[in-house]
């Protein structure tokens, strides 16, 4: 007897006990503070968007030159951030009629250095004999991955002097040309350097757009280049010329002053 007693006080002991703790539960637990979700902050880097602006189109279609119907282009590439850019932006220029079909495209492999404004040219694009020539779109990446550069990197620096413009005759196309001289004032030797060059008028309006590649530029090293593009109705007045160099490309530096990883 004794024995089932000392189990039934026991019992009895449990289940008060359990009572007990259940009511204290229901006192004490809505008087804690909440428990709050800690979630650690992701480092990442913000940058400024790519755009494309000012595009011009410059249509050669009442006087087809040699490469029959055919228009130049010319945008400006403004990137405000001052130590990150890409060696790979891949632009396309659409060409439509003027309904809106697309009539034509040309793909180009771009770059756009850290900090500033540069130009992008499409050159002779054709336009199909038997259609009318109505508008251009320039097609961007939709994601760009924007390299950032340590502060002891220096982008390229080019001086450019422009000389003599004239005009020429080839064929039946009169042209205009403009030569000049780009001067490496880098710290590295660059394997391809290109030159981009625009005409204005007295209005400064683009009437005339030219590209070309000078090809390997060795630190101080000068060359002469001569850019030209169709003559225009409205007379020049003056040209600008930009060159750049594509700096995220390995095999375009041909010889590095220093430590070749204070590009990357």
């Amino acid at each position: 007897m004794s024995v089932r007693r000392t189990i039934k006080k026991t019992g009895y002991a449990i289940l008060f006990f359990c009572m007990t703790s259940g009511v204290v539960a229901l006192i004490v637990l809505p008087m804690l503070p909440e428990k709050k979700v800690i979630v650690a902050p992701v480092k990442t880097d913000i940058f400024a968007p790519i755009t494309v602006e000012n595009i011009v189109v410059l249509p050669h279609l009442t006087s087809p030159g040699p490469f029959g119907k055919t228009i130049d282009v010319v945008a400006r590439i403004k990137n405000e951030n001052v130590r990150a850019g890409t060696g790979k932006y891949q632009v396309a220029l659409v060409v439509k009629d003027p309904s809106g079909a697309v009539i034509g495209r040309v793909d180009q492999a771009a770059y756009v250095l850290p900090g500033g404004v540069q130009y992008i040219a499409f050159i002779n694009v054709p336009v199909p004999s038997n259609k009318e020539f109505g508008t251009v779109e320039i097609q961007t990446p939709s994601t760009v991955l924007l390299e950032q550069l340590p502060d002891t990197a220096h982008v390229p620096e080019f001086r450019v002097f422009l000389r003599e413009r004239s005009g020429t005759v080839v064929g039946s196309q009169q042209l205009e040309r403009q030569t000049g001289v780009v001067t490496n004032n880098s710290t590295f030797d660059w394997e391809k350097v290109e030159v981009i060059g625009v005409a204005l008028n007295e209005s400064g309006n683009i009437v005339g757009i030219g590209k070309t590649f000078v090809g390997k530029l060795l630190l101080g090293e000068q060359r002469e280049f001569t850019i030209g593009w169709p003559a225009p109705l409205s007379p020049t007045s003056r040209v600008i010329a930009i060159a750049t160099t594509n700096i995220y490309s390995d095999e375009n530096i041909v010889h590095i002053i220093g430590d070749p990883n204070k590009l990357r």
